[in-house]
């Protein structure tokens, strides 16, 4: 009976731990980070604040000043560089896309396009704080 429940125990520290965010992410240098824009964070459209939180999962959300998401998506790590996959979000009419995360130190370059534009436009995001 004695291994019967350990054998339980172990099965749901495993299960439990599979589906948490303990663990670190190996080579993801994005993985649990929080970042705050440092300037108008897309130029004329109306915003104020912008907040990107990489998330468990390969998860990444957007969120404006009040703290409401406007996107979420997914995200691949690849050494200092995030690429955001289908992360878009609708800002006085415009779909606006967010492309990419470029990592220096404490400092994130965040790259987004508004629809029917070729140039991406870039917004300087400062870490806030990390899960760490």
């Amino acid at each position: 009976m004695k291994k019967i429940h350990l054998l339980g125990l172990t099965v749901l520290l495993v299960l439990s731990g599979a589906n948490s965010c303990i663990f670190e992410a190996p080579g993801d240098r994005f993985y649990r980070t929080l970042w705050n824009s440092t300037q108008v964070p897309l130029g004329p459209l109306d915003i104020e604040e912008l907040t990107l939180e990489f998330l468990c999962g390969e998860r990444v959300t957007v969120k404006d000043g009040s703290g409401t998401i406007i996107a979420h998506g997914t995200y691949s790590p690849d050494g200092n560089i995030a690429v955001l996959c289908e992360v878009t979000a609708v800002i006085d009419e415009t779909t606006v896309s967010f492309m990419e995360a470029h990592r220096n130190g404490d400092t994130l370059f965040l790259l987004w396009r508004p629809d029917g534009m070729l140039t991406p436009f870039t917004t300087a995001m400062e870490r806030r704080s990390s899960y760490e």
